[in-house]
This record gives C-alpha cells, sequence and structure tokens, in this order.
C-alpha cells in the first residue's frame, strides 16, 4: 500500500497589528480590501461587524481583541481575510478577519518551521500552537475556537 507524505503545506503568513498567523491556504477563500462591516449591537468589542460579501452577511473580527488585546483598526493598507468556516454549520460559512497589510504567500515544511512551547500557567485556547517560521514568532490559532466564539455571537444578536 502506498502512502503519499505531504513535505510542505502552503500557507499564509497573515499580519496582525503586532503578531503574525500562520494557516495553511486551503482555509483561505478570498482576501479582500479593508472595508468598515456594519456594526452590531450588543456584540463584544472583538467583534466589528457584519460585511456582505457574495451575497451574505459575514462577521468581521479582530483576533486580538478576542485575545483581549486592543482592537486596531487598520490603515490603507488593511485587508480582510475570509476564512471558510469548518463546522458545518450553516448559520456561519465564512468569517472575516481583519488583516493589518496584505498577507504572504508561504511553503511550510519540518526545516522551515518549529514548535514553540510557551512556559504558561493559562494558556490561550485561541492559540493552537506559536511557532518559528524562518526564526521569525507566528501563532498558528485554533480555528474551531475563534469559529466556536464568533458563532456563539452571531446567533445572539438581536
Amino acid at each position: 500500500m502506498n502512502q503519499t507524505v505531504v513535505e510542505e503545506v502552503r500557507s499564509v503568513l497573515i499580519p496582525l497589528h503586532e503578531q503574525r498567523l500562520l494557516l495553511p491556504n486551503a482555509v483561505i477563500a478570498e482576501v479582500m480590501d479593508y472595508q468598515q462591516p456594519e456594526p452590531a449591537d450588543d456584540a463584544p468589542a472583538w467583534f466589528l461587524g457584519n460585511l456582505a460579501w457574495r451575497g451574505v452577511m459575514m462577521p468581521v473580527v479582530s483576533f486580538e481583541g478576542m485575545r483581549g488585546e486592543r482592537v486596531v483598526i487598520p490603515g490603507q493598507r488593511g485587508r480582510i481575510l475570509i476564512i471558510n468556516a469548518l463546522s458545518g454549520d450553516e448559520r456561519l460559512s465564512h468569517i472575516g478577519l481583519v488583516l493589518q497589510s496584505i498577507p504572504s504567500l508561504v511553503r511550510v515544511s519540518a526545516e522551515n518551521v518549529l514548535p514553540v512551547n510557551p512556559e504558561e500557567d493559562d494558556p490561550d485556547p485561541l492559540v493552537k500552537q506559536p511557532v518559528e517560521l524562518d526564526l521569525s514568532p507566528a501563532i498558528i490559532p485554533d480555528l474551531d475556537e475563534i469559529e466556536s466564539r464568533v458563532l456563539d455571537v452571531v446567533v445572539n444578536l438581536p
């Protein structure tokens, strides 16, 4: 029996305000210029609002805000990264993530990425794994946790 071994994963390095996320290219639907979303009443500060995209209303969020950090609205180079929701819940097909600039394509392999094991007493549930990519820090986010938190807000909006 032949087994295929994946030696590298095409990924995207995502610039936030003070950190970078690393995601596989397969979960990304699109990158668009930043547009101010329509604010939602009674939503947490990290939930920036909803934006019409391809005929559906898509929630737009700040990853840093979800982590309790300052929400930074991007400038002229800002983008919204549209992530495919993975749960299959029909109430949430995509999530818009606010970026500070254009993401870059990278190839991730065992040679250029190393896991970093932070000594934390209280690990962040939004972080699947901190890593070093080509000796620079990045975060692999927990997409299931992000989606769960966004869905909790979406279903409870008036």
